[in-house]
This record gives structure tokens, sequence and C-alpha cells, in this order.
């Protein structure tokens, strides 16, 4: 069950905390996960199921709400885990940046574009035109 998460991993059952936190949004996962105090005895084994958890996530908007939820656990919680500011700073700055490029490729798509051709023409080719400098200017803000 989903309330075992920090049971399962302080026993080191990663698969199975992985399996009960499978649905659960990333407010949910860091409540059951840090309900306990086992993070405080042995971080390491919440460093690898949080790793994995978030690894595990496909939405880019889904792995940044996780990332607002989770990347200050590597200052507090599970801080003394080797690395742990890298590992947190990679996880809040790059959560971002697969939203930007998220938004800046469904904008540059037909996903838009399809709403200027249909009968109804809710966009305007103007507005499309909007929507492209937009996803230009996300683009340039994500470098090379």
């Amino acid at each position: 069950m989903s309330y075992d998460i920090a049971r399962l991993v302080d026993a080191g059952k990663i698969d199975e905390a992985l399996k009960a936190a499978n649905g659960l949004t990333p407010e949910r996962v860091r409540t059951l996960l840090f309900s306990g105090a086992g993070f405080m005895e042995n971080s390491g084994p919440y460093g690898e199921f949080l790793s994995r958890w978030y690894e595990s996530l496909n939405s880019p908007y889904l792995r940044a709400e996780a990332a607002d939820w989770f990347a200050q656990a590597y200052l507090t919680e599970i801080a003394d885990l080797k690395n742990a500011e890298f590992l947190g700073a990679k996880m809040a700055t790059e959560s971002k940046r697969e939203v930007i490029k998220h938004l800046a490729d469904t904008i540059d798509s037909k996903d838009i574009e399809d709403w200027t051709t249909s009968p109804e023409k809710p966009i305007s080719k103007d507005q499309h035109n909007h929507w492209q400098k937009i996803a230009q200017k996300l683009k340039v803000l994500l470098g090379p």
C-alpha cells in the first residue's frame, strides 16, 4: 500500500516502494516518503528511491512538479548523500529546462497551427504568428 513507502525504503525494498508510489502525486510521495525518521538514520535508500522514481516520470510537467517537491530535500532530509547539492540543483534546473523545451516544441508544432485552419478558425493567423514568436524565444532561452 502507498502509505508503506517509507517502511519499504527503510527495508531496502526500493522496487516495491516504487510500485507503491505509482500513480501518486509528487506531493503525496514526499509526504509518505518522509513521514518517518528512517531517512535520518540511513538516507542512502531514500536517495536511490527518489532518483529512480523521478527518472520513471515521463511527463515533463510531472517531473517539474516532482522537482519542486523534492529538489530541496537534497539540502535538508537527504543532504548527507554524496553530491546531494549537485543532485538537487540538477533536478531543479533540468526539470525546468525540459518544460521549456516541451512548450517550445508543442507551440512550434501543428498543435496550435491546426486551430488556424479549422472551420471556425478560433486562432487567427496573427495569433499563430505570435505563438510562433514565443516558441522561438523559448528556444533561444534554451541555448545550444
